[in-house]
């Protein structure tokens, strides 16, 4: 599964505070400020979560865009509602303050059907799973088919840059969890050679960068050949972007000299 959404008003919200001495950036899910409120989730979800366009994305409902440019009435393809019901999505939810569930499989048929699943279950974290080749809620009902296999047809390809793979060369204060204007600039060089090598190279156009809500980004390449690709084809655009660590910083962070190779780019 791939987490790409966190619940603005749970408790696994990352606080972001400002110090006015430092100017460094800190997130804690910890913090004892950031208390799990399910009035207020609940509100977030029914007032503010952006049901249909994430309905949109994540299905490729082009029709979705075409109905926001023509102002016209559009039908869904029978393809993105295909797509959807067979996508895999797991809850994170919290009946009582520190007592979490951890609930797979789930899938639905339609928009309504999700946001109502949703706003019943009002989960503090939602992630996206791939899309199988029967909906994840019958897996178990397919065990031990031998006509009916479960099996992943397609899932996004996912890149996650995290800061503290760069605590080497991260000569501003900050470690771990905590960010500054200056340690985030080495976000920004990842996220512009990331995205020329995936579109140059490798010639994908739908790319979406996404704020992993603590320490760093995440890349969701949604072209088809993308989501298409074997695991070997993952594994072969991840090596890709290994960095080889044979250069002057050797020289002047003798910590570099540990490694041969070194991965600062990971897929999900």
């Amino acid at each position: 599964m791939t987490s790409v959404i966190t619940s603005s008003a749970s408790r696994d919200t990352f606080v972001v505070t400002t110090s006015s001495e430092s100017g460094h950036l800190t997130t804690d899910s910890a913090n004892s400020n950031a208390e799990y409120n399910p009035i207020l989730l609940g509100k977030y979800y029914l007032r503010l979560f952006p049901y249909r366009l994430f309905h949109a994305w994540i299905s490729y409902d082009t029709s979705y865009l075409q109905r926001k440019v023509s102002n016209t009435i559009m039908t869904q393809s029978s393809t993105s509602k295909n797509l959807f019901s067979k996508r895999e999505f797991s809850f994170t939810i919290e009946p009582t303050p520190g007592e979490e569930i951890y609930i797979r499989y789930q899938s639905f048929e339609t928009e309504a059907e999700f946001a109502t699943a949703v706003n019943k279950r009002r989960p503090t974290k939602i992630d996206i799973g791939a899309v199988f080749t029967f909906s994840p809620r019958d897996h178990l009902a397919l065990q031990g088919s031998q006509t009916r296999k479960f099996n992943t047809e397609q899932r996004e390809l996912v890149f996650d840059v995290d800061l503290t793979d760069y605590d080497d060369v991260r000569k501003c204060g900050c470690s771990n969890a905590n960010i500054c204007h200056k340690c985030w600039k080495l976000m920004t060089m990842a996220v512009k050679v990331v995205d020329a090598g995936l579109r140059e190279d490798f010639g994908f156009e739908h790319i979406v960068w996404i704020y992993s809500g603590r320490r760093g980004v995440h890349a969701w390449v949604c072209d088809e050949a993308a989501r298409m690709l074997s695991n070997e084809g993952r594994s072969a655009v991840a090596t890709y972007f290994q960095v080889k660590c044979v250069c002057m910083y050797f020289l002047k962070y003798p910590n570099f000299s540990r490694f041969s190779y070194r991965t600062l780019i990971h897929v999900v």
